[in-house]
């Protein structure tokens, strides 16, 4: 009897979509873009783009890109722990430079331009321009290793991935008033992040931070400002307000979470000596996501008065629990929050305080704009944007 010939399905190569995380591995400060690249990979090992396999990598200024599988061990409790070893690229691979790498990457430039020429694309996420456009609020040091980032953006990257629209927008002006790149050269798209804080609580976690010794009333309003305490920020402006404020005896209560930054030990020792430290005045330096959450769902209104932001992530954190936002009239929280927020512009703390103390008023009446109808992402959302752009850019690439 003759042999029937059998259809069987030759499996596609996989591919890898090799993601740095060189910093976050190095060292996890748990805040800002470690969060943000922490909460991506976790999305992307989940559900990673068709035809692609997930492979963190890590480098050094004096170390080639090697897989960082003790790292994806520690991320994903794994039982089974290989050691980093060299990094073997194909064609076909994508290098997402997902973590801001920004003093290793200029470093590195000749690993990138090898695994180019095997026909690995590179793609980098920008998640903001501010150690170039304002120095005076990082170190030389910083501003020096960034404006060397963006070189290396310039000559090796394929696509630049942006985390707002007004991002994208700096970074294409960037790109062609400093490198001559018009165009779209290169591919600059856009994506929004997200946010998976623990679900509201009605009763307080045993771990969230103590606010016994605060005096809570009708009338006194407890506002949260969330975010490493940085010269940017605004810190010292809003402190300058509700010194106005206290003056004239406004019940009001600033709750500061947030580590200490660059550039900022006179604000750091007018906060720990200041008359209302401790009171109407605090400072939790080191809180977790669940402790997190409970400031969201318990206080009264959020504050952001940065001078510049990439996207602003607790506006949407704080949108998850309806809070009332107050903050700097910036193109980009225009972009995230629209007219979900009251804005404010001010340059100094006497500028602000009228506009703080108006906004109080409408937080104890009840008037202030509401939060809830922001369209936030969860991070399973935001994963889903980041592949589209990858999916785009593969077809887009293909065509040209």
């Amino acid at each position: 009897m003759a042999l029937q010939p059998t259809l069987c399905s030759v499996p596609q190569p996989t591919r890898q979509l090799l993601i740095d995380v060189s910093i976050i591995a190095s060292h996890d400060a748990g805040t800002g873009i470690q969060r943000v690249v922490r909460s991506l990979l976790l999305q992307l090992l989940d559900a990673p783009p068709p035809g692609f396999q997930i492979r963190p990598v890590r480098a050094a200024r004096k170390q080639p890109y090697r897989y960082a599988n003790l790292y994806l061990a520690s991320l994903t409790s794994s039982v089974t722990v290989e050691e980093d070893d060299d990094v073997r690229v194909f064609n076909g691979d994508i290098f997402l430079g997902l973590d801001l790498a920004s003093r290793i990457a200029p470093r590195r430039q000749f690993d990138l331009l090898k695994w180019r020429a095997k026909g690995v694309r590179c793609i980098f996420v920008v998640y903001d321009l501010l150690p170039l456009l304002h120095r005076h609020w990082f170190t030389p040091r910083a501003h020096r290793s960034f404006r060397h980032w963006i070189s290396t953006l310039a000559v090796h990257a394929d696509a630049l991935f942006c985390i707002s629209n007004s991002v994208s927008d700096e970074v294409r002006n960037c790109m062609d008033s400093r490198f001559g790149l018009t165009g779209n050269e290169p591919a600059t798209s856009w994506f929004h992040l997200g946010s998976d804080l623990p679900a509201r609580q009605v009763d307080a976690v045993t771990d969230a931070p103590r606010l016994a010794d605060v005096n809570l009333g009708s009338r006194n309003q407890t506002i949260l400002m969330v975010g490493t305490i940085e010269p940017r920020k605004g810190h010292t402006q809003m402190l300058d307000a509700l010194d106005q404020l206290w003056q004239r005896e406004v019940a009001c209560t600033l709750v500061i979470a947030g580590r200490q930054g660059w550039r900022v030990e006179s604000f750091i020792d007018r906060l720990n000596k200041h008359p209302q430290a401790g009171k109407r005045l605090l400072w939790f330096p080191d809180i977790n996501d669940s402790q997190l959450a409970q400031l969201y769902a318990g206080l009264d209104g959020l504050v952001m008065a940065s001078e510049a932001e990439g996207f602003g992530l607790p506006l949407i954190e704080a949108a998850q629990y309806g809070m009332p936002l107050f903050v700097r009239d910036l193109p980009v929280f225009r972009e995230v929050a629209g007219e979900h927020a009251s804005y404010f512009i001010a340059n100094n703390g006497l500028e602000l305080a009228p506009q703080l103390d108006e906004w109080l008023s409408k937080l104890i009446s009840g008037t202030a704009p509401a939060s809830q109808a922001i369209k936030s992402l969860t991070w399973s959302a935001s994963a889903e944007r980041l592949k589209g752009l990858i999916e785009r850019f593969e077809v887009t690439s293909t065509r040209s």
